[in-house]
């Protein structure tokens, strides 16, 4: 028998209890309404078939009271006792109605209920039938015993059902073939039978009678899930209903005359063997299957088995009571108990006294069906020790889905435990440390802070160094905290920030410590000294009088790049909780995040300190000078620059600076903003010096001459951070060059006039003397003459250049056929070139020029006489013209030594000679290439000089065509 507190009924039993008592209290009801009211549907359902009397109709009643009240186990009390009178009642009728029969007495039952209104021409009118009182005897004597939860009254039970389902059953399957012997005792009491609707009360009462017992007899029987209910409830219905619909459906055949009345009982008989004979077939293969997954069931069973066996964690299995059913090796090594001594005790043995409420608690909770998920509690040992032990419980269920038993698995999570604490040691830990870290990152960023200000800050350093020491102190839980700067034994910290310590005990103690002692240690060391007593220190030399008292210590230098850049000191009041390797690494990470920030504090007080001393340098220099960032914007200028400076309302600089200086060219005209060198040096790098250029005094408005010099001003990565110009007054040396330039020029026109009275007397002298002069005469007036045509082109050189460096050069320039004049000047040049062929190659069509005949054919002889003077004697000199863009280009190339590269950028200089000409050769005062590019330049063109040592030598000027547009006069 299974254990009847198990479970409560399955949902459809107490449903189907209802179902069955309702059925037997409403027919028992309605045809009691029919006696009341004479309506033979309801007593007798056809006219001719056996009545329903009213006691039978009130014991059916009784009896559906009674189902319902001892059916379901959760009826109170007075429900299930009113039950069990019911029952009781149902019984004591049927005995009377049976007593009366066997030995023929009228005790008056038949005539309780309405005699008035029974007509009968029986012998007992109003007496139930013998199997009705038989059927009532037998139900009511199941509905008493199932209170009961013994074996003995579930067989009570179910054989009391069975028996009155038997009789019903008969009585129903006579109404089906109309054999009045299966309803009625025809040759005994033929006056009496069963109702057809008292079968059917009778057949609902039995079947809640089984499902009453769901967990045993019949009705679990029917419901198991093993292969003998799958069977039953396969051949049960067809069984009960076969016969009775392929009888009843032949027997209409042969009422109609298609067959004999023997041939329908032969036909129903083989047709009831076919099918239960199919259905056996077909249920004993669906039972090989089932008997396969029941193989393949036990074989997962018992692989579950063996992982329990061998699972590392304790399993145990106890039934619904918790004794102990299983008892795995993991459970021994755990507990202590052996398998022998653990199965059959309960499994409250397994925890410590005051946690057996609990565990109770926990297996009540368990019955009701629920689960126990990694539960933690405490457990005890055979031994007496206590464990931290993980369960996790769950029931057992049977076939059936009801709960049999729990299955637990205990976990011992001593060693998680342990670990827990150690990973929660480690979280506060980390707490603590991002705490600290988080508070360093602060004392970084207000540093930071505090190095920003550091070029407004009066305090300097200083503040930056307040700023660390107070962080230190408070990240560190120091109640003092000093931070000192020097190596230097012989002399106190350069300096010294305390935090912790009033000014009265700064005060009292005096003078700045220096680096000895422990002190010293921590500076010449370079590492962390963390001491819990400081007098404990081999180089502890004792503390200055009226200092504050110190015990525990720790030490930190701060190094930036492998040097020192200063010392952290913080220590503890006498009492105190030393320091800990935690406040000696947040101190170190504190000083390692703040080191940059103490040299960059040094590097501000150097870099100020040189900026100082650098404005004052620019301030006393005796020229202009102006300092401007990468965008071009006004950073500071000395004080002469703001003589040129021009401030006006509402303009600006094309770079924004309201500040702006009027630079002209020499000639007067102003400057394009491009071709400032300022603007060239920040623009394009280029570094310009002595240019040449005028410049507007803003006090008085007088144009000053200058030279100007500028350049960039690069970082050491060489990235542009802005120009520096400077601007020199050359007024007084401009004034010289005037005074120098009259000066040749009244020099040069004084000698022209001795100069020309000797040519005009020596070539007098020649004219009259005719024949008479003797040839030494000859040759003593030519040298003469020589010497004066000599002497005025050094004289013509020397007006010329001062022409040109004063800028009065006159030019008359008209179109020029450059192929035809350059044929002239080199026929007339033959004096010049003496020794040399002269070679014209004009390439293409060269269009007119626009240029002074008479300075063409000064350009082109200084260059064919240049040529000649350093060529190789003999070596031919070739002069070649050609388009380039839109000028004309003329290039003289000569053969020779050529000219050094460091002696071409001062070939176009006054007074200026190459070395690499022979000067028995080369005569001249150096003005030649001089007056040549100024020349040049007056027609508005250029001009250059390319040189290959030991080969040719190449002058190229440029003259514009005559349809351009005319420069500007010289």
């Amino acid at each position: 028998m299974r254990d009847g507190g198990a479970t409560a009924p399955s949902k459809g039993a107490p449903r189907g209890i209802a179902i069955a008592a309702a059925c037997s209290f409403a027919l028992g009801c309605a045809t009691l309404l029919g006696w009341w009211i004479q309506a033979t549907a309801l007593i007798s359902i056809v006219d001719g078939l056996p009545i329903m009397v009213p006691n039978t109709a009130i014991a059916l009643v009784l009896a559906g009271v009674s189902l319902w009240a001892l059916g379901a186990r959760e009826r109170p009390a007075p429900l299930r006792r009113l039950g069990q009178v019911c029952a009781a009642f149902v019984i004591a009728y049927g005995v009377a109605v049976l007593a009366q029969y066997v030995f023929g007495w009228d005790l008056g039952i038949d005539r309780l209920l309405s005699p008035a209104r029974v007509e009968s021409s029986s012998k007992f009118p109003g007496r139930s039938p013998p199997y009705i009182a038989l059927c009532c005897i037998l139900i009511g004597s199941a509905l008493l015993s199932l209170p009961v939860k013994t074996r003995r009254a579930c067989w009570l039970s179910d054989g009391g059902a069975l028996s009155a389902a038997a009789l019903a059953l008969t009585a129903l399957t006579g109404y089906v073939f109309g054999v009045g012997y299966a309803y009625g005792l025809l040759p005994l009491f033929p006056f009496t039978g069963m109702a057809l609707h008292a079968a059917i009360a009778f057949l609902a009462l039995c079947a809640g009678l089984f499902m009453a017992r769901p967990d045993c007899g019949a009705f679990a029987a029917l419901t198991a899930s093993g292969p003998g209910g799958i069977l039953l409830r396969r051949f049960l219905p067809f069984v009960v209903l076969a016969p009775l619909v392929i009888g009843r459906l032949f027997l209409i055949g042969a009422d109609l005359g298609a067959y004999p009345l023997a041939a329908s009982f032969s036909l129903s008989s083989a047709i009831t063997t076919l099918l239960l004979g199919a259905l056996l077939w077909v249920s004993a293969a669906r039972l090989d299957l089932l008997d396969e997954a029941r193989r393949r069931a036990e074989e997962a069973r018992a692989f579950l088995a063996t992982l329990a066996h061998s699972s590392d964690d304790a399993v145990i299995g106890t039934d619904l009571d918790g004794t102990i059913q299983s008892w795995n090796p993991a459970a021994a090594r755990l507990y202590g108990y052996s398998a022998g001594e653990a199965i059959g005790r309960a499994v409250l043995v397994l925890y410590p006294p005051e946690r057996v409420e609990e565990a109770k608690e926990s297996l009540a909770r368990l019955r009701l069906g629920e689960h126990l998920d990694h539960f933690e509690t405490a457990g005890l040992t055979k031994d007496g020790r206590t464990l931290d032990v993980e369960i996790t419980v769950s029931p057992i269920a049977g076939d059936a889905g009801r709960i049999t038993g729990f299955s637990a698995i205990c976990r011992d999570i001593a060693r998680r435990k342990a670990m827990e604490a150690e990973v929660a040691s480690a979280h506060e830990a980390e707490r603590r440390i991002r705490s600290q870290i988080e508070a360093v990152g602060a004392a970084s960023a207000e540093v930071s802070e505090a190095l920003a200000r550091l070029p407004r800050s009066e305090s300097g350093v200083r503040s930056v160094l307040e700023v660390i020491t107070r962080h230190a102190k408070e990240i560190s839980g120091a109640d003092y905290a000093a931070l000192g700067i020097g190596e230097d034994c012989g002399r106190p910290f350069d300096a010294w920030v305390s935090s912790g310590v009033t000014a009265e005990q700064i005060a009292r103690i005096g003078a700045l410590p220096r680096p000895i002692g422990v002190l010293g240690a921590v500076a010449r060391g370079g590492r962390s000294i963390r001491l819990d007593d400081v007098r404990a220190h081999p180089e502890f030399i004792g503390l200055p009088p009226h200092h504050h008292p110190l015990e525990a210590f720790l030490g930190v230098p701060l190094r930036f790049h492998g040097r020192s850049v200063g010392n952290l000191y913080l220590g503890k009041r006498p009492g105190r909780p030393p320091f800990t390797e935690d406040d000696e690494r947040v101190a170190e990470l504190l000083a390692d995040r703040t080191c940059g920030a103490i040299e960059t504090a040094r590097l501000y007080r150097v870099e100020a300190n040189e900026r100082k001393r650098l404005e004052a340098v620019v301030e006393q220099m005796p020229e202009a000078a102006i300092l401007v960032d990468a965008e071009g914007r006004l950073i500071t200028c000395n004080r002469l620059a703001l003589e040129y400076a021009a401030c006006r309302a509402g303009e600006v600089d094309p770079w924004g600076n309201a500040m702006s200086f009027d630079l002209r060219y020499p000639s007067g005209e102003p400057m394009d903003w491009p071709e400032r060198p300022l603007i060239r040096a920040l623009s394009r790098g280029e570094v310009v010096t002595s240019a040449e250029a005028q410049m507007r005094r803003a006090a008085d408005g007088a144009v000053v001459p200058v030279l100007v010099n500028a350049a960039p001003v690069r970082s050491d990565d060489g990235e542009l951070q802005g120009a520096v110009a400077v601007f020199q007054d050359i007024s007084a040396l401009k004034e010289m060059e005037r005074q120098r330039q009259e000066w040749v020029g009244v020099i040069a026109h004084d000698l022209r006039q001795p100069i020309q009275v000797i040519a005009t007397a020596s070539q007098l002298l020649r004219v009259r003397s005719g024949e008479q002069l003797v040839a030494d005469g000859q040759k003593q007036l030519g040298r003469i003459a020589s010497s004066v045509e000599r002497l005025r082109r050094m004289i013509d050189d020397l007006l010329d250049a001062s022409r040109i460096e004063a800028r009065q050069l006159d030019l008359e320039r008209v179109p020029v056929d450059l192929r035809a004049q350059l044929r002239e000047i080199i026929d007339r040049s033959t004096a010049a070139t003496a020794g040399h062929a002269v070679h014209l190659d004009v390439q293409g069509d060269v269009p007119a020029v626009l240029a002074d005949p008479g300075r063409l054919e000064q350009i082109v002889t200084n260059l064919l006489s240049n040529a000649a003077k350093y060529g190789e004697p003999e070596r031919d000199i070739v002069v070649s013209a050609g388009v380039c863009q839109a000028s004309a280009q003329v290039c003289v190339t000569n053969w020779g030594r050529g000219i050094a590269e460091a002696s071409l950028p001062h070939l176009f200089k006054r007074f200026w000679r190459a070395a690499e000409g022979d000067p028995r050769r080369v005569r001249g005062v150096g003005l030649g290439l001089y007056i040549t590019k100024g020349l040049v330049e007056a027609h508005g063109g250029s001009i250059s000089v390319e040189s290959s040592p030991g080969a040719t030598t190449t002058f190229r000027f440029s003259l514009p065509f005559a349809g351009a547009p005319r420069a500007a006069g010289a």
